[in-house]
């Protein structure tokens, strides 16, 4: 019984470290730097570690870990959810090859946003 519940353990250390990389490996699309979304001029901080937004509001820290539903999505990008006591949002970028420009969608409550561009400062 014991061999069994270590087993287990081990199986479950070994699941959860294969998760955080698939984590970070997704988050890895987006290439770290700073960028400024097209509409109101937010700067979008990207960092192996998470997103920092800062507009005229003030700035939130989101850690990888955080984004819910974080997936590749098609083409050159990730998509991911993030709630906030005011609003529930679906976020989709993807990643001009060319250009390094990325294409951001956002869906507040069930409702599409215009899309944006966030351009690498």
């Amino acid at each position: 019984m014991k061999k069994v519940v270590f087993l287990l353990v081990i199986l479950m250390a070994v699941t959860g470290a294969i998760f955080a990389q698939s984590l970070e490996s997704i988050w890895a699309a987006i290439t770290p730097a700073d960028y400024v979304k097209s509409d109101d001029k937010a700067v979008w901080t990207f960092a192996t570690t998470g997103l920092t937004i800062r507009d005229s509001n003030g700035s939130i820290t989101i850690p990888v870990r955080d984004l819910k539903d974080l997936a590749p999505s098609s083409g050159m990008g990730v998509t991911f959810g993030y709630d906030t006591a005011a609003y529930k949002r679906t976020y989709r970028l993807v990643v001009n090859a060319m250009t390094g420009a990325i294409t951001l969608s956002i869906t507040r409550d069930g409702v599409a946003l215009p899309d944006a561009t966030l351009t690498k400062r």
